[in-house]
């Protein structure tokens, strides 16, 4: 069933139109998500052993510890204890992007086959884009141990919370029955 699934989809993926059953759409959604998490922890992984050499090479050479703040002032970590996200934080970008692309029609489609309109599927796009642009301010605020969060990563947090919603609402679309028989989008699939 994955195979059919895939080849249906990817055979496909520029066909915004007709419907999808739940049995086609799903096996290939789960495939493209978990090939996305493995794509990305393989980014992420160097990354993060890099940052633990860059640490333990900051222990040994720093015995008395981390630099003691100024007074009045919250303490800032020095740099190698942080993991360099600049290096990893486009190549993860576009995988979210290749996802997008790889989902787009089959979501659509699989709206259409319960009945919605395919702008559900594009309602996580702004949402996404908020969350990259607010990244980089809201880490800088991660790197300095603000005591109160800026204003940047409180948006940040309110655009996670809105998206996290939106997701699980679409989650649920395509989760959806099928509406029998024709609808406004076409006739029933013919592929169960």
């Amino acid at each position: 069933m994955i195979g059919r699934s895939l080849g249906y989809n990817l055979a496909r993926l520029f066909n915004f139109s007709g419907r999808e059953t739940r049995r086609l759409f799903w096996p290939y959604a789960i495939t493209v998500f978990v090939l996305t998490i493995i794509i990305d922890m393989l980014l992420f992984v160097p990354v993060m052993m890099q940052m633990m050499q860059r640490m333990a090479a900051y222990v040994q050479a720093h015995p008395e510890g981390l630099p003691q703040p100024a007074a009045g002032q919250p303490p800032v970590l020095p740099p190698e204890l942080f993991p360099d996200m600049r290096s990893v934080l486009m190549p993860m970008v576009a995988v979210s992007v290749a996802a997008m692309f790889l989902y787009a029609a089959a979501a659509v489609r699989r709206l259409h086959d319960c009945g919605r309109t395919a702008w559900w599927a594009a309602l996580p796009v702004p949402f996404m884009a908020v969350g990259i642009a607010l990244a980089p301010r809201a880490m800088d605020g991660v790197m300095h141990l603000d005591s109160a969060p800026s204003l940047w990563s409180t948006l940040g947090s309110l655009n996670s919370l809105v998206s996290w919603g939106i997701w699980i609402l679409l989650i649920v679309f395509l989760a959806s029955q099928s509406e029998t028989g024709p609808n406004r989008f076409g006739e029933a699939p013919a592929l169960s």
